[in-house]
């Protein structure tokens, strides 16, 4: 009998703790509420797209003298008849 009395003592002092949490939690948050910071938005704006052509690197770069011509891997394309 007086084990079933030692587990409904804990289990009530275990209730009784988390309780005094909640108050505490709320209590607190209750008095400062500027403690969390305003949500900031902020828009981002889209570019708009320009009419004249901007060149883009790769376009540049095959366009410069130093640039080889690509050769063919497969020998059938070296070979005619």
């Amino acid at each position: 009998m007086s084990r079933n009395i030692t587990v409904v003592v804990i289990i009530l002092i275990i209730v009784l703790i988390a309780f005094y949490l909640v108050w505490l939690r709320n209590r607190f948050l209750s008095e400062n509420p500027a403690a969390t910071p305003p949500a900031v938005v902020v828009e981002t704006t889209r570019p708009e797209p320009s009419l004249e052509p901007s060149p883009s690197p790769e376009a540049t770069k095959s366009a410069s003298p130093s640039a080889s011509p690509k050769k063919s891997a497969s020998p059938s394309a070296r070979i005619r008849r």
